[in-house]
């Protein structure tokens, strides 16, 4: 009998280890696993139109919400914005707000994911990564009305690396355009091509095809020979989450689809985000229709 269950527990044992490392090669960071550098050549994409918003992404006003409120009254946001008129200047007045905050620390995340709280914690002095000025841009943004969303990118070689192989920003939709534009907050970069801002994939295929763009940058933290050089590896996969969902270690587990990723016709779908976690919650697809939805006026 305790041959049995000796054995049964051994049974278990080999299974649970085998899943874990099928989760996370890496075993959550434990183990060093993966290439040092990050694949920094720069392709070029091909994707299509498609169906319009096949994956029903949606992007509503959330400036009632009430921690946004508390966020646009705490830290004064109407200040920043109440002498511009224009929906592009007030976007850029707020990240080059935020990017100011504190100075980039990509191995520090907060207790809370929270702009109040980080704004605060960026008071006493303590720095946060690419993620936070992202999350803060972007609640500040949504503070103030805008439709705003967090985007990752990823390179190409995302499965094989073991740090480095990820950035992300965000995406702002400006009504008048009708457009979708890429701020970096990190940096208080935006590009722009004769005069219109570019998205994330307006952005890769213009350095991909050495298109002439400019970027505006007015914190003057890169200059746009450094930013071209460093964005462009990470401008590969572009995802989103649907609808804000947020990604447990459940979903994670077992695989519930919560993330879109567009990826160019030629890609293929990542197996692992740096071998940490597996990539199974996102659906993909090469439609920019998909990933660039319009949103009703």
């Amino acid at each position: 009998m305790l041959k049995k269950i000796l054995l049964s527990f051994l049974i278990l044992l080999i299974g649970f280890t085998a899943f874990s490392f099928y989760l996370s090669p890496r075993l959550g960071g434990l183990i060093s696993l993966g290439k040092d550098e990050i694949d920094k050549n720069i392709y070029k994409l091909e994707f299509d139109k498609g169906n319009e918003n096949s994956f029903g992404l949606e992007y509503n006003d959330l400036s009632e919400r009430g921690d946004l409120v508390a966020l646009r009254e705490q830290f004064r946001l109407d200040k920043i914005v109440d002498t511009i008129d224009d929906d592009f200047e007030q976007v850029l007045a707020i990240q080059s707000w935020v990017q100011s905050q504190w100075e980039h620390d990509g191995d520090n995340a907060p207790d809370k994911f929270n702009a109040v709280y980080i704004l605060e914690e960026a008071q006493k002095g303590n720095r946060f990564r690419c993620v936070e000025y992202s999350l803060v841009a972007r609640e500040c943004l949504a503070a103030l009305g805008f439709k705003v969303r967090t985007i990752g990118l990823m390179t190409k070689d995302i499965s094989e690396v073991k740090s480095g192989g990820g950035h992300v920003a965000n995406e702002v939709y400006l009504e008048d355009l009708n457009k979708w534009m890429f701020i970096d907050p990190q940096f208080d970069v935006i590009a722009v091509k004769d005069g219109i801002p570019l998205n994330a994939v307006e952005l890769q295929h213009a350095i991909a095809h050495n298109e002439n763009f400019d970027i505006i940058n007015p914190n003057n933290t890169i200059s746009k020979e450094d930013y071209v050089e460093w964005i462009g590896p990470y401008l590969y996969y572009f995802y989103v989450t649907i609808n804000g969902q947020r990604i447990s270690v459940w979903d994670r587990i077992i695989g519930n689809k919560k993330q879109l990723t567009l990826l160019s016709k030629d890609a293929r779908e990542p197996e692992y985000f740096q071998k940490i976690f597996k990539i199974n919650n996102s659906y993909y697809t090469n439609s920019l229709n998909d990933f660039y939805p319009k949103i009703n006026q």
